[in-house]
């Protein structure tokens, strides 16, 4: 099991997360409200993509939702502030 990309694109941003699943298709159905990205933006930086596999990475079988995608986007946040 690999994973994707994923962001909750909310009008002045997006929380961005990497979810563990094994298609993109298992993501959409569990969390339909966000873009799934088979191959990274290419504005991100390969220290973005660390980031964001290191600081808000769930997995899609423990995930309940939008709410995980939060969780670990500010946990990314706060982990890029320090």
């Amino acid at each position: 099991m690999d994973g994707f990309y994923v962001a909750y694109e909310y009008g002045s941003g997006a929380a961005w997360a990497f979810v563990k699943a094994d298609t993109a298709d298992d993501v959409v159905a569990e969390m339909p409200e966000l873009d799934v990205y088979d191959t990274p933006p290419e504005w991100m930086t390969i220290e973005d993509l660390h980031q964001v596999r290191r600081y808000a990475s769930i997995d899609i079988n423990e995930a309940s939702g939008l709410d995980h995608v939060l969780q670990a986007s500010t946990r990314l946040s706060m982990a890029v502030a320090s």
